[in-house]
């Protein structure tokens, strides 16, 4: 009786982990590759990934546990249609004014995110986060520096249409 109740218990473990093991902690999962993510205030994750080979590119907004939002919901080539991505970096240090900017939008039921990753040589100031443009409101939300990972100027690289 105690070996079936250890069973049982061993079973119930493996699928809840399991459930949960899908994604990793800044929301892509085991066959994609972190493009850009940050946690926000509320120790929620803004992520963008991207399948290995770059069949497709996906939003993520939420925590592991919990994914409250994915764009775009068909996770196929099309994705790289569904975002608009500005971008633009210049090296050479502080001589040069070097820096790197990228955005990068997209529009989900009327309501228009813009994912932002900053940064200057002249002051070293870097800034990421993400803005939900609504039709009476912006919500800005900042990005935690010390738990960004990746960079969307990345994307300059890649050329899909």
């Amino acid at each position: 009786m105690l070996m079936k109740k250890a069973t049982i218990i061993l079973l119930g473990l493996f699928f809840c982990t399991g459930a949960f093991a899908q994604f990793n902690n800044q929301l892509c999962k085991p066959n994609e590759e972190i493009v850009f993510a940050f946690q926000v205030k509320n120790q929620k994750w803004v992520s963008v990934c991207k399948e290995m080979k770059g069949n497709y590119i996906v939003y993520r907004f939420g925590t592991k546990s919990k994914i409250e939002m994915q764009y775009p919901a068909n996770l196929d080539s099309t994705s790289w249609q569904q975002f608009t991505f500005q971008g633009y970096m210049r090296g050479g240090g502080k001589q040069n004014a070097a820096m790197r900017f990228g955005y990068l939008n997209f529009y989900n039921n009327d309501v228009r995110y813009e994912v932002l990753d900053l940064w200057n040589s002249e002051d070293d100031k870097e800034e990421c986060g993400v803005s939900v443009n609504l039709k009476t409101k912006t919500i800005e939300m900042k990005g935690n520096l010390k738990s960004r990972r990746g960079s969307l100027v990345d994307l300059i690289y890649e050329e899909k249409n």
